[in-house]
Order: structure tokens, then sequence, then C-alpha cells
């Protein structure tokens, strides 16, 4: 019998930001999140420029800690619930 080590599992957040953000704006706060929260992980593509979908890793950067964040780069931003 093997052992199989777990890994945690990502999660996909979607956030609504009031703020339509473009190309240029979406990057930076991305790598700001990157930066801030590690992870690492592209956002997946969104034709709307007010949702962000962010794939996280619970334990390392839980929802709360991605929203607050978003918030400290000055957007008005809220957690949808998938």
């Amino acid at each position: 019998f093997t052992k199989v080590e777990e890994t945690p599992m990502s999660r996909d957040l979607m956030l609504h930001l009031s703020e339509g953000l473009d190309e240029g704006e979406r990057r930076r706060l991305l790598a700001y999140l990157d930066d801030r929260l590690g992870g690492g992980v592209d956002a997946l593509d969104s034709r709307k420029p007010h949702l962000l979908f962010v794939p996280t890793d619970p334990e390392k950067a839980p929802p709360h800690a991605v929203l607050e964040a978003v918030r400290q780069r000055g957007y008005h931003a809220r957690l949808v619930d998938l």
C-alpha cells in the first residue's frame, strides 16, 4: 500500500469590482496579489471588465485575504459565491 500525498486544491474565486479593469490594470492587480499572497497562477480570462476570476489556494490565500488585498489597492470589490 502506497500512501498518496494530498495536495491542497485550488479554488476559483470570482470577484465583482465596481470599477472596470482594462488589461493593464488587471495585470497590475494580479501581480500585486501574487506578490502579496503568492500563488503564481494567472487569473482566468473574463470578457467582463468588472469580473476577475482568481484561482487560489484557500490555505495560503483564503477568500477574505484576497478581497482585503484588492480593497487595499483602492478597488471596491465583493466576492461572488460560485
